[in-house]
């Protein structure tokens, strides 16, 4: 006799758990056959500025001092760094002190000539004034006395005589009374002393009228016309200074020539010396290595010196495995970890593939592992290291910063970065199979990038 001992609820329990065992398979095989998986390829690459520019200098000469570092942040018309100038400075010295002595001669000259026309315009217009004159003088002794000069003349002597006449007459009644004691000795030499004024009035007159007859003779004509002779020989002498006016004009005008010509030579100069002075053309930040050590150093005429970058777009500058490169396009999606912001602390930065690279770059560490190593891990086959690397420019996605606990962090140039490109979308069923594939060998050669 057999005994059947029923546990209703372990066949209860039973049940369940092939139930949910079978669900859980159909899910499975469900998210196995209909989900689709990204299909990726990874790198390793470097932020950089999509456009930058080389600092050149315009001179050659030694580097005297470097004002900035690599990764720092500088504005538009910071100096970055000078080259010596102690000659170009000497020069510009020398060139200055030569100027404030051709200003100073300048006003010299200004002054000389203001003064020398002042004193040959007065001299000028004074000797023209004597020798019009002198000739007036000679005109009027050619033309002789004037007939009412002579007549004026001569009726004074007539008025003199007969005021002798009458004072002769009244002293000789004077003497008489005298005589008879009719008047006083004193009213006697009074009349006497009238008489003899009579008689001098009379003889300066003839005088004058002799002097009239003289004023036009030969001899006064002759004096008139060297007078003249002699005015004009100084007018003559006081117009030839006035070459003296254009020498001096002459020196100015050369004066001023070579003051110009020396502010346009120290012009050149001090924008020589200003080429001494490097400064930045743009916002950016220093992308050179190493600058402080470049103190002393000799620069040849547009030697690259410096790289500013500018931060409005940055690119990855990746390498990807020779494995993954040919499934790399254009256009393609890419997630960036930018390794001083953790992946597992930060976000990930979005990025899209602008430039695929078409030179091969040998390198003895990968970049990163390619999927193929993985696959050869696993299988315990190793690929050898030594491979070929292919560029691949990134365009990252804006903003270029994170805020984390109430500060902003940004990205810089020269950040190291993970790229891990999108390259298309496979069933998981898919990718497991042809990964089952590829490890027995079912493959061919064309198909093996994963």
């Amino acid at each position: 006799m057999r005994l059947k001992i029923k546990f209703p609820i372990i066949n209860h329990l039973l049940g369940l758990f092939l139930l949910l065992l079978s669900i859980f398979i159909v899910m499975i095989i469900a998210l196995v056959w209909f989900f689709e998986i990204d299909v990726s390829a990874h790198g390793q690459g470097m932020v950089k500025c999509s456009d930058w520019i080389d600092i050149k200098p315009e001179i050659k000469g030694i580097i005297r001092e470097m004002m900035v570092r690599e990764g720092q942040w500088i504005q538009k018309g910071t100096i970055l760094f000078t080259l010596e100038d102690r000659e170009r400075k000497l020069e510009v010295d020398a060139a200055d002190l030569k100027i404030a002595e051709l200003k100073i001669n300048i006003a010299k000259l200004k002054t000389q000539l203001f003064l020398a026309e002042e004193n040959i315009s007065a001299a000028i217009d004074e000797a023209e004034a004597t020798l019009a004159t002198a000739r007036a003088n000679y005109t009027i002794s050619l033309k002789g006395p004037k007939p009412e000069e002579v007549c004026l003349t001569e009726s004074k002597i007539h008025r003199a005589g007969n005021s002798l006449e009458k004072v002769r007459k009244d002293y000789e009644r004077m003497k008489t009374a005298y005589s008879l004691k009719l008047v006083s000795k004193l009213e006697l030499e009074e009349s006497y002393h009238k008489m003899k004024i009579a008689e001098s009035d009379l003889r300066l007159t003839k005088d004058e009228l002799n002097l009239l007859h003289n004023k036009y003779d030969v001899n006064q004509i002759a004096a008139t016309k060297a007078d003249v002779n002699r005015c004009e020989a100084i007018l003559k002498r006081t117009l030839a200074r006035r070459n003296e006016l254009e020498i001096l004009r002459k020196d100015l005008e050369s004066a001023v020539k070579v003051l110009v010509k020396e502010e346009k030579q120290l012009a050149v100069l001090k924008e020589h010396l200003k080429l001494t002075r490097i400064r930045a053309p743009m916002d950016g930040y220093v992308l050179t290595h190493d600058t402080e050590h470049m103190v002393g150093q000799a620069l040849e005429e547009g030697a690259v010196v410096l790289r500013l970058g500018d931060r409005r777009e940055y690119i990855i500058d990746c390498k990807i495995s020779e494995k993954d490169f040919p499934l790399i396009r254009i256009g393609q999606e890419a997630k960036i970890q930018i390794k001083p912001f953790p992946k597992g602390e930060y976000k990930l930065f979005k990025g899209e593939v602008i430039r695929v690279g078409a030179d091969i770059n040998e390198s003895d560490l990968p970049a990163e592992i390619g999927m193929m190593d993985k696959l050869s891990a696993l299988t315990g086959n190793q690929l050898p290291s030594n491979e070929g690397y292919f560029p691949v420019i990134l365009r990252l996605e804006k903003p270029y910063s994170i805020a984390l606990f109430g500060k902003i962090y940004e990205i810089r140039p020269g950040f190291s970065a993970e790229a891990e490109i999108i390259t298309h979308k496979e069933k998981i069923a898919t990718f497991l199979l042809r990964r089952v594939l590829r490890i027995k060998g079912k493959l061919t050669t064309d198909k093996i990038h994963l």
